[in-house]
């Protein structure tokens, strides 16, 4: 059936993912005097002001100033923003995690219950060699922009990507949209980023580069708003986790409950969202389809998913492709997974190196999309990216 799918992404600068951004700095700097801490930190920024909000457990004392001041001067705005670091005004509301919670999360036995009720979602697709929808890849891809041409344009930018899959699941990138702040003229900033786009200075694929901007020439629109010299936290409002399908696989999935930053791992929210990428992308590294939707459900306080969904699509009908598994997934591989993969909180954290500050650099450089082929710095950065249990994934299924 033929369907259209929008993505859009937002650039570091952005004021929600600013907010983002201060929240996983603050976590960051309390996992580094205390892996153990248990956090969930809201932020909001508007004008110079930053309002932080949420509560914590640690026994770490942070410098919430410094840290706000430190964050906001690596956006780098222009000076007549005044953004920088010694311009904001800090308010901290930030209390203490409830107990009753805190009982319910970590156990006398060691054991790690989920931080809250809820479900995740994790989505990869065949399409990219990052094994990430096509629509969502190149949204990201063209926020990269805000960065590589910093000093003419500015950190707030955002985009939106239309795809349409015909009858057999082919895709055709319809049309881009990029609106950035800029400091240069309308005409030079269009022309600039238009240079960006069709001289792939997104550094895609060239394959996928030459398909889907060369030959299906979409139409491509930037600033139809006009001018745009200021932007962040002085033209509108920034609050943590409200990009939360931007932070995910825009329209080709549904999200789960809760946003990803500001929390440490005990919470599903963030750890489990991380586990189902991770179970899905080795899905699809295993060829056991073209995509793959992982879903994981839990109960506060118990350690163990309550529900595990698992859909599997083949995107081209032809008679190369593995048969449809739209359907159940076979039994085999969901006894494989339950048997090998830890999924509670504890057993996420263990394998994915949890209580390592790093969650500053993973918002700001995207949750999700990683390959480690190109950057093995990526490795410590994203290990739920990694496609380690592909071949346990397709010997189980019987598919050698």
């Amino acid at each position: 059936m033929k369907r259209t799918v929008i993505c859009e992404h937002v650039g570091f600068g952005h004021p929600d993912k600013v907010a983002d951004q201060i929240s996983d700095a603050l976590l960051d700097a309390f996992l580094e005097k205390d892996p153990n801490t248990r956090a969930g930190i809201e932020v909001m920024v508007k004008d110079n002001i930053v309002v932080l909000g949420g509560e914590v457990k640690s026994t770490a004392q942070i410098d919430y100033d410094h840290i706000v001041r430190e964050t906001m001067d690596s956006i780098g705005y222009p000076d007549d923003h005044h953004l920088a670091g010694d311009d904001m005004k800090v308010v901290n509301l930030i209390g203490k995690q409830s107990p009753e919670i805190s009982q319910s999360v970590d156990h006398d036995n060691g054991i790690i219950g989920a931080g809250d009720q809820g479900f995740c979602v994790g989505f990869a697709s065949n399409e990219t060699e990052d094994l990430m929808p096509l629509g969502a890849y190149l949204a990201r891809q063209l926020c990269q922009c805000a960065e590589d041409l910093h000093h003419t344009l500015g950190p707030d930018v955002k985009s939106q990507v239309v795809v349409t899959y015909d009858e057999e699941g082919r895709s055709h990138v319809n049309s881009i949209l990029v609106s950035t702040m800029h400091q240069c003229s309308l005409e030079e900033c269009r022309a600039k980023v238009n240079d960006y786009i069709m001289n792939n200075g997104m550094d895609i694929d060239t394959h996928l580069f030459h398909q889907h901007i060369i030959e299906d020439k979409p139409e491509i629109v930037i600033n139809p708003a006009g001018e745009w010299h200021t932007g962040g936290s002085i033209s509108d409002c920034g609050i943590t986790n409200r990009k939360i399908v931007v932070d995910q696989y825009g329209g080709y999935a549904p999200v789960g409950g809760g946003g990803l930053s500001g929390k440490d791992m005990s919470k599903v929210d963030r750890s489990a969202t991380y586990m189902c990428r991770y179970l899905a992308k080795n899905i699809v590294a295993a060829g056991l389809a073209d995509t793959a939707k992982v879903e994981l459900a839990y109960i506060i306080g118990q350690p163990q998913p309550c529900a595990i969904n698992i859909e599997l699509n083949n995107l081209e009908k032809s008679e190369d492709k593995l048969s449809d598994n739209s359907g159940e997934l076979p039994e085999a591989l969901v006894a494989w997974i339950r048997g090998h993969v830890d999924l509670s909180p504890k057993g996420i954290i263990e394998r994915f190196d949890g209580l390592r500050p790093r969650f500053l650099e993973v918002t700001r450089r995207g949750h999700f999309g990683h390959s480690h082929d190109k950057q093995e710095k990526n490795f410590l950065l994203f290990p739920w990216e990694q496609t380690d249990i592909a071949d346990y994934l397709q010997s189980a299924c019987q598919l050698k």
